[in-house]
């Protein structure tokens, strides 16, 4: 209330107060009937012009625009569509929807049946990035092209088929008679840490494993003692031409043991060199954070924590930021000739390039000496809201992904027409 007075004090400076003067009317003075003079009508209307009367333009209301969460399982998906955007949700397959969310990869199939006005927030082929096999060998693809440029992820193996290469490191190693290196060992594909483990002899990978192995990074980079890594959002709004927006604000996740360098005795302890929060969030030690207005406690904190934090130590969190960015442009550039094909493919006259976009989970870590490297990337990253921290981010980054793709129920009533 008090704002409010203080802005109608504020506007009533521009006019002058005459609240406490008295206005005296003054009457019309009356003609007497002598004096009135009917004229004629042919008279009058030789004196008068006549003005076209201007014509109204009817207000066009366009229809609301129908959000599909036939497929998705997040409420605040739903709850930024609906209350946000004051959207028509639909859970039918068959509406004729302007947008359509889903949980899983999108087929060309599905975008060639798509019409101009529809959009979907997946592209068809982004497994070349979601794929952990896919992702190692197009990235270990370009670093024997370009070198240093391509230096910012781990040596990787795809087993079987490089299984001798990988052999040979534990060869030269004992030629060399070097200290024994700790590799990781994931699935090609899965989420939330299941599959993962840490290896010292070649020996451990179970014979004729579908897998992919990279170097560990035995120097991270700690806060308080732990080990954490970043995921940052990134949103892939058209492939041809690549349109790419980092959201401002992501998630930082930290293992809930204190780290200790790997050795023979604690590679089990996943706790210690994982920081996935499916993992973590199950161990005794795991602080969740309930307060709304503090997101720098707990085992899951907010990315922009990590970058006071690193600033009140002197680092130059500039410049660190700008190398997170150029990983995520040099990694979308070794996607976008497999997605521009796919896209191409299913929607040749689809010139305006915004019929797909995909809002992807960046995993970046960052060793001792602050130097980014991509772990891997996520096409469908959880939007679980189990915490205020996850449902500020969230909310948000869906809120501000929609708002950048300008969806509105005009562009169906124009493109039908």
């Amino acid at each position: 209330m008090a704002s409010e007075k203080n802005k109608k004090e504020e506007h009533s400076e521009d006019f002058e107060d005459y609240s406490s003067e008295v206005v005296a009317v003054v009457q019309p003075p009356v003609e007497k009937q002598e004096d009135i003079v009917v004229k004629p009508m042919e008279e009058e209307s030789n004196n008068t012009s006549i003005q076209a009367v201007p014509k109204v333009k009817k207000k066009i209301r366009f229809p609301k625009v129908i959000f599909n969460v036939t497929d998705t399982q997040y409420p605040v998906i739903k709850a930024v569509g609906k209350k946000v955007f004051k959207w028509r949700l639909t859970y039918e397959l068959e509406d004729d929807w302007d947008l359509c969310w889903t949980d899983n990869a999108v087929q060309t199939e599905t975008l060639s049946r798509m019409k101009p006005y529809q959009k979907i927030n997946h592209f068809p082929g982004m497994y070349c990035l979601a794929r952990k096999n896919y992702l190692g060998k197009g990235l270990m693809k370009l670093k024997k092209v370009f070198n240093k440029p391509y230096n910012f992820f781990p040596k990787t193996w795809m087993l079987p088929s490089d299984l001798s290469d990988f052999r040979n490191q534990f060869v030269q190693n004992a030629k060399e008679k070097k200290k024994v290196k700790t590799y990781i060992v994931k699935p090609e594909s899965g989420c939330q840490g299941r599959g993962i483990y840490l290896i010292r002899n070649i020996e451990e990978i179970p014979p004729g494993e579908h897998c992919v192995v990279q170097a560990y990074k035995n120097k991270p980079h700690l806060i308080e003692g732990l080990k954490y890594d970043l995921r940052i959002y990134v949103l892939i709004a058209g492939c041809d031409p690549l349109r790419i927006y980092v959201y401002k604000e992501g998630l930082a996740r930290f293992a809930t043991e204190e780290y200790v360098p790997a050795s023979a005795k604690n590679l089990s302890d996943i706790c210690m060199h994982l920081t996935n929060y499916a993992i973590n969030k199950n161990s005794e030690k795991f602080v969740f954070n309930n307060d709304e207005n503090n997101f720098d406690t707990g085992h899951k904190r907010s990315y922009t924590y990590v970058m006071r934090h690193l600033a009140a130590q002197g680092h130059d969190t500039e410049k660190l930021t700008r190398d997170i960015n150029a990983i995520f442009i040099k990694t979308l550039c070794m996607a976008q000739p497999i997605l521009s094909h796919n896209y191409r493919s299913c929607q040749p006259e689809n010139y305006a390039n915004n019929m797909c976009f995909e809002v992807l989970g960046m995993d970046i870590l960052l060793d001792s000496n602050l130097k980014p490297y991509l772990l891997e990337v996520n096409h469908t990253p959880s939007f679980t809201t189990d915490t205020p921290l996850d449902k500020s981010i969230k909310k948000g980054l869906i809120r501000d992904a929609l708002l950048l793709l300008n969806i509105s129920g005009k562009n169906k009533v124009r493109i039908k027409n």
